[in-house]
């Protein structure tokens, strides 16, 4: 147990550092930066993350799959990165021919084309980090991972203060800020590991090649659509209103991240966790306790959120209060997506990688009507609300086909949460006299919810020669 623990607190240092200099970036930004040009930058990062998403091709996820299954470490890595970086070296030169373009798909402007090229090289670059830093990640090295995430929040911040200390303080301070300290970020990781880098002939097996594609290409739809569900209530943003309500809610995303630390804490640590404890055939019911450890931290991260949410969105300055109201549905989709990492092994260990296109559709589906009927008239609060319900269906959907696949892990005891926490944070979504009265009360349901894990901590303590977490 104490070897699971440290391993996951080496995976949780990156994040939590990298979150605290992220949430130094935010007032920065905020302050200096008024909502509707912070909107403009968070089309930016939107198209990023969507079109990466397809250029991956899903190999990245075939990747962790088959790193525990071949020897050759280095092999599996160079073939796994040839497709997705053609893919974005091709893109690349496709924005490159139509720069202008593409910055007014951007921006809604066409003065921008030195940004659309520089964010072809990123693209290039951001799928070699993608690589580097999951074989850094399967190999388990929790402490090299995280110190690069540290570093990349750091120069992004430091480009940050310089710009706009500088004088520069529209929604350009934050791209070039990204941009120049993903370039560093980069540089520094690729220098470091060269080695993996060296692609040779011999090193060509189509079989292994054959295999990833075979794996990952189901998931090029699912991800497309998983992408498309957290950025549609952005989209919906900027077609039927303003960059103004697209900047408080990217902001209150922001606040949301918090718990985000967890996610991205725990799914680093997690991936490789599990396909090792599947290769071992672990008892389900160290999976199980895991989960259930899990909904009891996102619990209380949930309601610190909702119970604080006025005096974090105060840090962001006054222009942007109103994020707020929506920081409780948007801190929904870390938490549904994290408890769901562990029911849906069953997908991922039998090898049926198109049911995750089924639970990205039926997801998607709720999501794009309601962001339809809701943001013409609520704006943010619309979006939010139709974020957060599919995520409930996303990770409701992932759980079942998981079980379908024989990895019957309990989820009741998340089921009830779940439905808590939506109700929680829908009464958190406007102001009235007895909110903090009546979120303390739903926090008390909600743990008594999980009185059966109390005691399982205190079982494991006690009998812990019958479980075997190393």
């Amino acid at each position: 147990m104490k070897k699971f623990i440290s391993k996951l607190m080496g995976f949780s240092i990156g994040p939590i550092l990298g979150a605290a200099i992220s949430f130094l970036t935010v007032p920065i930004t905020t302050y200096y930066i008024d909502p509707s040009e912070f909107g403009k930058a968070s089309m930016f990062s939107v198209i990023q993350y969507f079109l990466l998403s397809i250029i991956f091709l899903g190999i990245d996820q075939s990747y962790t799959r088959e790193y525990h299954r071949v020897e050759n470490k280095n092999k599996v890595f160079q073939n796994a990165l040839i497709i997705p970086l053609l893919a974005s070296m091709l893109l690349s030169v496709i924005i490159f021919i139509f720069q202008n373009q593409f910055s007014i798909f951007l921006f809604s402007d066409s003065k921008y084309p030195e940004i659309s090229i520089l964010f072809g090289i990123m693209i290039v670059l951001s799928v070699v980090e993608r690589f580097i830093l999951l074989s850094i990640r399967m190999a388990e090295k929790a402490l090299e991972y995280s110190l690069f995430s540290v570093f990349l929040k750091l120069v992004v911040f430091v480009f940050t203060l310089v710009l706009v200390l500088s004088g520069k303080r529209t929604f350009l301070t934050i791209v070039y800020a990204t941009i120049f300290g993903q370039f560093l970020g980069d540089a520094f990781l690729i220098i470091r590991h060269r080695k993996l880098l060296k692609i040779g002939l011999n090193d060509f097996d189509y079989p292994l090649l054959k295999k990833m594609i075979t794996f990952g290409l189901p998931l090029v739809i699912a991800a497309s659509l998983s992408n498309l569900l957290n950025t549609s209530g952005r989209f919906f943003l900027r077609g039927y209103s303003t960059f103004y309500e697209l900047g408080i809610y990217t902001a209150a995303l922001k606040i949301s991240n918090i718990l985000q630390i967890i996610q991205t804490a725990f799914t680093s640590f997690w991936v490789p966790t599990a396909y090792r404890w599947d290769k071992e055939k672990k008892d389900i019911k160290h999976f199980s306790f895991v989960s259930d450890i899990l909904l009891l931290v996102m619990t209380i991260g949930f309601f610190l959120i909702l119970f604080f949410k006025k005096y974090i969105a105060l840090i962001l300055s006054s222009d942007y209060s109103e994020a707020q109201f929506v920081a409780g549905l948007l801190a929904l989709t870390p938490i549904l997506y994290t408890l769901s990492e562990t029911s849906t092994l069953g997908i991922v260990f039998s090898g049926k990688s198109h049911y995750n296109i089924w639970v990205s559709i039926l997801a998607i589906i709720p999501n794009l009507v309601l962001n339809y009927l809701l943001v013409p008239k609520f704006g943010t609060i619309g979006a939010a609300l139709a974020t957060a319900f599919a995520y409930i269906v996303f990770c409701i959907s992932r759980t079942y086909f998981s079980r379908k696949c024989d990895f019957k892990i309990s989820f009741y005891k998340q089921s009830i949460c779940i439905c808590l926490f939506f109700i929680a944070a829908c009464l958190n979504s406007f102001e009235y006299e007895y909110s903090y009265i009546v979120t303390l009360g739903f926090f008390i349901i909600t743990l008594l919810v999980q009185y059966s894990t109390f005691s399982k901590i205190i079982e494991v303590k006690k009998n812990s020669e019958q479980w075997n977490f190393e």
